[in-house]
Parts: C-alpha cells; structure tokens; sequence
C-alpha cells in the first residue's frame, strides 16, 4: 500500500486541495481587486423604486457617479444608509457635483421601498430585475458594494463593505 503510487497521488492531491483551501481562507475577499477597474462601467438602464423616472448611466457621463449595490436585509446596508444620504445631500443634492445612485439587489420592491422610507433616502434608488442581470455585470458578490466611477464613465475604485464618511471624501476629492 505504501509503496503504490496511487495511494501517493491521492494524499498530494488530498494535501494540495488542503493547502489550496487553507490559502483562501488567509485571503481577505473585501481586497480581491475587481477587474472593472480602469474600464468603462457597464451601463443599465433603471427605474426608480417609485416607478416615477427612468434613469440610465450613461445619461450622467460629465458628473463622478457612486454606485452602492444594497439590500433592505443586509445589517452593514442599515449602517452605512446615513452616511451614503448625507454624502448625496453635501454633494448631489445641494451642489450636484456627484451623481449617487443606489440599486437594491435579491430585494422586493415592498421591502426596498420601506428601506428607503426609513432611512430618508433622497437619491435615486432602483431595484434590479429578478435575474439579478446588472449586478452580474458588475461582478456582485454580496452587499454592499460600491463602484466609484469618474466623469469620463470610468471606474476607478471598488469598495467592498460599508462605506465611510472619510472613504468618500478621499476617493471623489480629485473631483471636488
């Protein structure tokens, strides 16, 4: 038995799936870079959560644009609902030098539009179709997510997480 190579190939393989494994778990997935980045961002066409307009990306080339990929049921979405509205309000609402968009995945309409209501959303909210497809362009993994994308309709940082007060400042100052 000891001396069969079939018994040596099956524990390397069982020792290489082993390490293999081990590896990823070392691996954090909020720094897997995205290859989006450098790239045109993909355009979709959506409508808001209230049914009221249609927007699609590419109609705001000329402005920076955040792209926040959420869900009414996922916890890190709740926490960072306030700084993405007060980021809109200090930057799209009040100077419209950066476009915020928002797009609920794996969500219902219902469930979106209360999310929206309860934390006093102002930007525009859309909510992606059943298959899932915009999200599947932009490689979604989980929520949230955001995609920062330059006046040109280039994106030029991912973020995996929850988003910061400071991590937006820093990342839309050139275009400030």
């Amino acid at each position: 038995m000891w001396t069969s190579w079939k018994f040596w190939t099956a524990w390397f393989s069982i020792l290489g799936l082993i390490a293999l494994l081990a590896f990823g778990f070392t691996t954090d997935p909020k720094k897997v870079p995205s290859p989006l980045i450098g790239n045109p961002a993909p355009d979709f066409e959506i409508s808001a959560l209230n049914g009221a307009a249609k927007m699609r990306l590419s109609e705001l080339k000329g402005k920076p644009v955040l792209l926040n990929y959420w869900a009414s049921w996922c916890q890190e979405c709740k926490v960072e609902a306030h700084v993405l509205e007060a980021f809109h309000k200090k930057y799209g609402l009040a100077t419209e030098q950066i476009k915020v968009v928002g797009i609920a995945i794996q969500d219902t309409p219902d469930k979106a539009q209360a999310f929206a209501q309860r934390f006093g959303k102002s930007y525009f909210l859309g909510l992606d179709d059943s298959n899932g497809n915009i999200a599947l362009d932009y490689g979604i993994y989980g929520v949230p997510e955001s995609f920062f994308i330059d006046p040109e309709g280039i994106i030029f940082y991912k973020h995996i997480g929850g988003v910061t007060a400071e991590l937006l400042e820093k990342q839309f100052k050139p275009f400030l």
